[in-house]
């Protein structure tokens, strides 16, 4: 049997860099962030399927242009990667992290309404996509800002619960 406490070390080893002693997401390349992001076990969901949180069908943009709007101080920064702050540039992102084949699944509740994960539905329908990968009913998820330096100069990865 093995202790709590072998048990954090070891975590801590499969986290933690022995030779720099950093965490090992900042070690880590653009696809291998984002697989630590979004484990790729998830079910799919038909577009159609998705609620609003008045209970009517997601609201889906016609073209990419509809999103070209500056994302609001509520909504924050974007990573370096995605250049502007804008919904456009975004969700422009997101489709080219899925064409590498990693799904950016959407974080919904047994309702199937969206808690996390707009920008993404925007780029899965404008990407033609007919299914969408989903997490049902997960109360957080890591959350990260970007798998370069990120906003601020800031790279890490963090709890992010609803």
């Amino acid at each position: 049997m093995v202790s709590k406490h072998k048990e954090k070390e070891k975590t801590k080893k499969e986290t933690w860099s022995s030779e720099k002693k950093r965490p090992v997401y900042l070690q880590m390349n653009e696809k291998e962030f984002f697989l630590e992001l979004f484990p790729q076990d998830y079910e799919l969901l038909d577009i159609k399927n998705f609620k609003d949180f008045d209970g009517e069908q997601f609201y889906f943009a016609k073209n990419i242009e509809e999103l070209n709007i500056p994302r609001s101080s509520n909504e924050g920064g974007v990573c370096e990667c995605v250049k502007e702050n804008t919904n456009k540039a975004l969700v422009e992102y997101f489709h080219s992290i899925i064409n590498q084949g990693i799904e950016l699944p959407i974080f919904i509740n047994s309702k199937n309404q969206v808690m996390d994960g707009h920008h993404r539905m925007q780029a899965y329908n404008l990407l033609g996509r007919t299914e969408i990968p989903v997490y049902r009913n997960k109360s957080y998820r890591i959350h990260g800002f970007c798998w370069k330096k990120g906003v601020k100069g800031r790279r890490r990865l963090r709890h992010k619960t609803w």
